[in-house]
């Protein structure tokens, strides 16, 4: 990739993906393949200008030595580009430093001698240097072909060669000296040349995989965008539907919520108008069946001198007055979790045992007496000082048997009767304004928790005479 994008002249790139492959090949503990990582990203920063770039051709070559490589063509190249830098840069003891390296790499020195100053040179010697830089063209030929070297073909190579000196030795015996120093320089540039042509033809090779490297890479980028689009498109249509679907539910579940309301509000007004075991009732058959409940203590509660109080107030004024107490009335006895059962003109009626059919709840139900008498007692106090007439009421409370049910189909109503209810209204009666009157069968109830002053006792119409209590502050 690294070289790709290199032959693609995108050198940033180059030098990041040959500095992954340094990393991932230091990871690996992969010496050679980190050296040629090295070379790659120094190429790549040198094409792109990059002033650090000698120090990865530096670093490359240090690998190659610390783990005694025989890669003699990368230390060539990490060389060649070092000695192009130093020239730019115009470091000219870098560029003797550089020219001393590659010529050790070559086994040779680095500069040659003019025939004019030249030391003399024998005619063996001659031969031998023919030989050795024979010897190191047949391997290089050998290399550039693609053929591992081995002694056996080396061997063959090298008897050709004796053969071709066989023929030359007459010739080089007849040479003279400047001849013979000519031949030689003519021998070393032509082995110099023959390296330059083989790393030419790497680097041909090297482009050659570059150009389908980049080929594969632009073919892999045009699937993955193919493939990209793909999934966008599906992650569309999912989040078209997700929203959808989203939009939907919010719809459903505003209508749900007006349902719920609805029901909730038919709820409520169910149940301020039946107990909650006659409203559950009547919606799970449609219609209720009369109860008998043994204990229910039952109240009445009744304005002194109404028919007066109305003569001094308008009709409107007179029903607010009413819906004023009444409303506190039915806060206290929801407070106490009594039922209200109804209201008959200025008379105030509820029972206590009838919502869960427990007992009478008769401590509740005087409770709630004690709360009534002292609000209005409150009420009347401001309304003298307005100069208003009072509401005083007498209060009466009685317990025993009672059957409960709806009466009616339409604009029906839960009430209760037994003579549990005549008779607490005429305790009521027999009381009197601001207090609360019970009978004997309640007072036996509370007699441990509520003090109470027996009256003795007192006739009732047509009930004769009943023992009667007033509860005490």
């Amino acid at each position: 990739m690294s070289d790709a994008y290199a032959e693609a002249g995108n050198y940033d790139k180059a030098a990041d993906w040959a500095e992954e492959a340094g990393d991932f090949a230091k990871k690996l503990r992969l010496p050679a393949l980190r050296a040629t990582a090295l070379n790659r990203e120094g190429k790549a920063m040198m094409l792109g200008g990059k002033r650090k770039a000698a120090g990865r051709f530096e670093q490359s070559l240090e690998v190659l030595r610390s783990t005694a490589s025989g890669d003699k063509t990368l230390a060539m190249d990490n060389l060649e580009h070092l000695r192009t830098l130093a020239l730019r840069s115009g470091r000219e003891k870098d560029i003797a430093s550089v020219n001393d390296q590659i010529a050790r790499l070559n086994n040779m020195v680095t500069t040659i001698p003019s025939a004019q100053n030249a030391a003399p040179i024998t005619r063996q010697e001659l031969r031998e240097e023919i030989h050795n830089l024979q010897n190191e063209i047949a391997k290089q030929q050998a290399k550039a072909s693609g053929v591992v070297f081995n002694t056996a073909e080396f061997e063959k190579r090298n008897q050709e060669l004796q053969a071709q000196l066989a023929e030359r030795e007459a010739q080089i015996d007849q040479m003279t000296e400047e001849q013979m120093k000519t031949s030689m320089l003519l021998m070393q540039q032509r082995y110099m040349l023959d390296s330059v042509v083989f790393r030419a033809s790497l680097d041909s090779l090297s482009a050659a995989n570059w150009n389908l490297e980049l080929r594969e890479a632009e073919s892999n980028r045009k699937f993955y965008i193919a493939a990209i689009a793909a999934l966008l498109m599906l992650a569309f249509g999912a989040l078209y539907s997700f929203v959808r679907a989203r939009q939907n539910a919010k719809v459903l579940e505003g209508k749900n919520e007006v349902i719920r309301e609805e029901q909730q509000r038919s709820e409520n007004l169910l149940l301020n108008i039946l107990p909650s075991l006659v409203a559950e009732e009547l919606k799970k058959k449609g219609h209720t069946n009369a109860q008998y409940y043994e204990d229910v203590s039952v109240l009445f509660a009744d304005f002194v001198g109404f028919s007066k109080i109305a003569e001094q107030l308008k009709p409107q004024q007179l029903v607010t007055e009413l819906d004023t107490a009444f409303r506190a009335f039915d806060e206290i006895i929801a407070k106490h979790d009594l039922e209200k059962i109804k209201t008959i003109g200025d008379a105030y009626m509820c029972a206590g045992g009838i919502s869960n059919g427990a007992g009478s709840q008769m401590r509740d139900m005087v409770g709630a007496a004690r709360d009534m008498q002292q609000w209005l007692a409150v009420w009347n106090t401001e309304r003298q000082r307005q100069g208003l007439p009072r509401f005083d009421a007498r209060i009466g409370i009685h317990r025993g048997p009672v059957v409960a049910g709806v009466v009616g189909s339409k604009k029906f109503a839960f009430d209760i009767w037994g003579d549990t209810v005549n008779i607490a209204a005429r305790v009521e009666q027999a009381g009197e304004g601001g207090k609360i009157n019970i009978s004997g069968n309640a007072y036996e109830v509370v007699k441990n928790f509520i003090p109470c002053k027996y009256r003795g006792k007192i006739a009732a119409k047509n009930k004769g005479e009943i023992d009667m209590y007033y509860v005490e502050n």
